[in-house]
């Protein structure tokens, strides 16, 4: 599996390309601005779908600009529509170059999966950043592609629209109880970090553990 992790846009939103070496499909994952530098990175793969992890429109500043370009399917948590032309913040749509976004022509979900060539992503909803934030897991590779749920050293915001603290804790445990320690998470912002990292120094996390 090729994985390739862009940051885009002013605030450096993680827009991940993953594509199956030998049949050369390719999804594209929160391509959030910058279509631009997408596309440049998606020479030579068919792209096949394009999902988005939750509807915060950083995250989906640009799906309507590449669905237009590659025709091709939108998959989201329909429980995240209400937000993806939310702007969060006065001026904060052109300030990241965003687009309208359509609505998912694929709902996702807990158990949901998704394939790229021969490789597949078992879909988890994991609400609080927002009612239908998903990651998005491939057990074989032990990759989890995490949007805002999860940083390196902290949790994804619950203060934004949409968000649950209550909710985000259990998703935090869960993901940190559930899945190997060597699982490399692909962050919404930032650095990548894993699963085991998390559980020895992230301290929102240690307090999770314990409750």
């Amino acid at each position: 599996m090729i994985l390739k992790v862009i940051p885009v846009g002013p605030i450096s939103v993680n827009c991940s390309i993953v594509a199956d070496e030998e049949t050369g499909e390719a999804i594209i994952v929160d391509p959030g601005a910058e279509a631009d530098k997408i596309l440049e990175n998606l020479e030579g793969y068919k792209v096949v779908g394009i999902v988005a992890t939750h509807g915060h429109i950083d995250h989906v500043g640009q799906v309507g600009k590449l669905k237009e370009i590659f025709d091709v399917p939108f998959y989201m948590n329909p429980l995240d529509e209400f937000l993806t032309n939310d702007e969060i913040w006065s001026g904060f749509g052109s300030y990241i170059g965003a687009v309208p976004c359509p609505k998912p022509d694929i709902p996702i979900g807990e158990g949901s999966e998704i394939k790229v060539g021969r490789h597949t992503f078992k879909v988890l909803h994991t609400p609080g950043h927002t009612p239908g934030l998903c990651c998005l897991y491939n057990e074989e590779e032990r990759v989890l592609i995490a949007g805002d749920l999860l940083f390196k050293g902290s949790v994804g915001r619950w203060d934004l629209p949409g968000g649950n603290l209550e909710a985000l804790k259990k998703s935090v445990k869960r993901v940190l109880t559930e899945l190997p320690e060597d699982t490399i998470v692909v962050c919404g912002h930032y650095d990548e970090t894993k699963i085991g990292f998390e559980k020895a120094f992230n301290p929102f996390a240690g307090e999770l553990l314990v409750e």
